[in-house]
């Protein structure tokens, strides 16, 4: 005798249970994430209320501090990204940020460097089956000056302080190993 015959209500149950189950996660979205990075704005980066300096004049170059949220929160990741123009090109950036209110040892800073505008241009007239490209031409002070980007991933720490004030140095080093510090502020919250 097998279950059906012993018991046909609770096989009948089991069947209507195991198939609702199954018209429910049919009917569900198949990648919830996708729903939530579709609604998501992109991040865009720019100079945040609390910072004491946004842009820096170096010799013969600019260079521009930006983050990629409103506010810096302790304990929650962000991206710091220094755009850079210039007549020598930048070989790295190296920083470090320290707590002004309370000593919390240098935080080192790793920046990347992000594809520029030159680097663009150069793959453009490398590539012979692109003629569309290479025939675009680029404006004179784009080919003069050197325009770089560099990012990093930043993380400040918590203490018992609502509000930190934080350092953050920069070392800026040209292809020809002529270095610039500079240093600004900025504050963080607590949640």
């Amino acid at each position: 005798m097998n279950i059906v015959e012993k018991n046909p209500q609770c096989f009948l149950f089991t069947l209507i249970t195991i198939f609702l189950s199954l018209v429910l996660i049919a009917c569900s979205p198949e990648n919830k994430s996708n729903l939530v990075a579709d609604n998501a704005s992109p991040k865009i980066a720019q100079c945040i209320v609390d910072q004491s300096q946004c842009e820096f004049q170096l010799i013969d170059a600019q260079a521009q501090v930006l983050f990629d949220v409103d506010k810096i929160v302790a304990e929650q990741p962000f991206n710091m990204v220094i755009k850079y123009q210039g007549k020598d090109s930048l070989k790295s950036i190296n920083g470090y940020l320290e707590g002004v209110d309370m000593y919390m040892g240098k935080i080192p800073l790793f920046f990347e460097p992000q594809l520029s505008i030159n680097d663009i241009a150069g793959k453009a007239t490398e590539n012979s089956t692109s003629a569309i490209i290479k025939s675009a031409q680029l404006p004179e002070k784009i080919k003069q000056n050197s325009k770089q980007a560099f990012q990093t991933e930043v993380l400040v720490g918590s203490c018992s302080a609502a509000q930190m004030k934080w350092r953050i140095w920069l070392t800026f080093i040209t292809e020809e190993n002529k270095k610039q510090t500079k240093m600004f502020t900025v504050q963080s919250y607590r949640i």
